[in-house]
């Protein structure tokens, strides 16, 4: 068999397992390259909504999942219904769209739709329904899904990674109005209680010590840092012990996300005991380096290790300019070269802004605002969503000037 023919054989069986049928071209597009991070093709997501996925299905095999968005189909219990005239009934029909409606919702259950998910869809959730709708995952009950797991690492030590993953949860619980918890997994040597102002343990060191995960105890010992945000973290030890099982430090990740809905592990870039399963188990894994030689190396190994995207977990990968704004020794196109994966995203240098407002008190990300608006779009990006575009300051001077014009009636 030649080379064409072999693809064509691998495409009619990816299409046998899933077609997905998105309102518009643009939405297509971008559930085409979530479903290539999930180990399928782009060409089975295409435009066109439940139309198209009618038309597709009177003249091709009925797939195991047909995923259709229902934007922009003024009658859309109507349409599924057409849909389901034509399609076997074997095929499992997931639904998207953009409106949150519980009756919506209630109908569409009714009619025999599989599920629905909310636009935009987040990887894992996406992966995960995917995953049920195939009968692969037999052991996830229905129901309200549990909070996510963010666990963010350095390719090398000082890449920055408590700053930002205090920056993450600091944002998320403030700007985003997400009730978030920060695990600071660095045990010998953390950062986390002084850069968000906390004195003493928070928990973690009693958490890891006992076989039963109590979350009574856990809300207890956490440290509230703001009405949304929590602590989990231990004063820190020269040795700290390492005897607890990795299947309890999971257990504690569970447990966690049941009580919230972000749950932020920063990890040491040394990856101690039990670092590599919880990296393993995340939903989004931010993965900080700097463009060196030997961030590269690191990188490109820690990547072989946790692996791809395929099994529904984002990989977020991030230039922090940790060190400086000096442009590093290896340029960006070889680096991504050498570690076979595109930078998702660049943080600028802070200066001495960050460092300076803890003289003060906590950590303060307004002293650094292009730092602080970019990891914003990191903590969209990591919770599963599209990155919101920026408010411009009411104090500077262009909103200054906005609201003196709007005042006069010579802005509408």
């Amino acid at each position: 068999m030649n080379d064409t023919a072999s693809t064509s054989v691998e495409i009619a069986s990816r299409q046998d397992e899933l077609m997905l049928f998105a309102a518009s071209a643009d939405d297509a597009r971008r559930f085409g390259e979530q479903l290539v991070r999930l180990g399928h093709a782009a060409s089975q997501s295409r435009p066109g909504g439940v139309a198209a996925a009618i038309a597709w299905s009177q003249g091709n095999p009925p797939p195991s999942v047909l995923v259709v968005d229902i934007d922009d189909d003024p009658l859309p219990l109507q349409s599924l219904t057409e849909l389901g005239e034509v399609c076997d009934p074997a095929c499992r029909i997931v639904v998207t769209g953009s409106k949150q409606d519980i009756d919506l919702y209630r109908n569409l259950l009714h009619s025999g739709v599989f599920d629905y998910l909310a636009k935009p869809v987040p990887l894992d959730l996406l992966a995960s329904t995917l995953n049920r709708a195939r009968g692969a995952d037999h052991e996830q009950p229905l129901g309200v899904r549990s909070g996510r797991t963010i666990a963010v690492v350095g390719a090398s030590g000082g890449c920055g990674v408590s700053t930002v993953a205090a920056g993450l949860a600091l944002l998320l619980s403030e700007q985003r109005h997400t009730a978030t918890a920060l695990v600071d997994f660095d045990r010998s040597k953390g950062d986390q209680s002084l850069l968000l102002g906390h004195d003493g343990d928070a928990g973690l060191a009693a958490a890891l010590a006992n076989n039963e995960i109590d979350n009574r105890f856990l809300q207890r010992a956490m440290a509230r840092i703001n009405e949304r945000l929590h602590l989990l973290a231990q004063a820190t030890q020269l040795r700290p012990d390492a005897s607890f099982a990795t299947d309890h430090l999971l257990d504690l990740g569970g447990n966690l996300c049941r009580l919230f809905n972000q749950v932020i592990w920063d990890l040491p870039a040394g990856l101690p005991h039990g670092a590599l399963d919880v990296l393993a188990h995340a939903q989004t894994r931010v993965l900080l380096t700097d463009l060196s030689v030997q961030d590269a190396r690191n990188l490109h190994r820690l990547l072989r290790e946790i692996g791809d995207e395929s099994e529904g977990q984002r990989l977020l990968l991030v230039a922090n300019a940790s060190r400086g704004n000096q442009a590093g020794p290896v340029e960006r196109a070889q680096f991504e070269d050498f570690v076979e994966r595109r930078i998702d995203l660049f943080l600028p240098h802070a200066g001495q802004a960050l460092g300076a407002s803890l003289l003060s008190g906590p950590l303060r990300l307004g002293a650094a605002p292009a730092f602080q608006a970019a990891l914003l779009e990191l903590a969209d990006l990591a919770s599963g969503h599209s990155p919101r575009k920026s408010v411009q300051p009411a104090d500077s001077f262009i909103g200054r000037l906005k609201g003196a014009l709007r005042r006069t009636g010579n802005l509408a």
